[in-house]
């Protein structure tokens, strides 16, 4: 929460040049054509209208008013478009007893119908507290928080730098290997 007031305030001292410009997220958020996902997570999760959902409040906050997003192909006037596509989810079915899971995206900051900035952001999660009773979905939910979080900022601070995270210590555990089950 005090990340989320924090990152508000960024964007909102930035002064009236930001105002006159807010920054939209295009929906619907789409996989790229090579994007390495299992296909049950990707049915089940749901995992662009996660991103579709955070994204967007994010940007309704930042912006002070609309959804913070906008429909493909529709007009943007005055305002940035954010374009986000799933690269990479690393995560099959069985919550955290399969290990943990991240997930990578590609955003454009399209401003004027051109590409303005580019990024890539990858966040991983084992769950955080009860972690253990958590199914893939709602532990990838997870991912898509922070990811909105990290894009916030982004978006607000051209010169803020989204770095990789390196992935937990549990990656390399055995239960990472585990057997594919039903996602949620």
């Amino acid at each position: 929460m005090k990340r989320s007031i924090s990152l508000i305030g960024l964007c909102l001292s930035t002064g009236s040049a930001f105002a006159a410009s807010q920054v939209l997220l295009e929906t619907p958020v789409t996989y790229a054509p090579d994007a390495s996902v299992v296909q049950q997570v990707k049915d089940e999760c749901h995992l662009e209208d996660m991103l579709a959902r955070h994204v967007g409040d994010t940007l309704r906050k930042i912006n002070r008013t609309g959804d913070g997003t906008l429909a493909s192909q529709a007009d943007a006037g005055d305002a940035k478009v954010l374009r986000l596509q799933i690269t990479h989810v690393l995560g099959v079915g069985g919550g955290a007893w399969s290990g943990p899971k991240a997930m990578t995206v590609s955003a454009d900051l399209i401003e004027d119908g051109k590409v303005a900035r580019h990024t890539k952001i990858n966040r991983w999660s084992v769950g955080g507290m009860w972690g253990a009773f958590k199914g893939t979905c709602s532990i990838l939910d997870r991912t898509t928080v922070a990811i909105s979080k990290d894009l916030g900022r982004w978006v607000c601070d051209p010169s803020y730098e989204i770095k990789e995270e390196a992935p937990p210590k549990e990656a390399s555990s055995p239960t990472a290997e585990a057997v594919p089950t039903k996602a949620e």
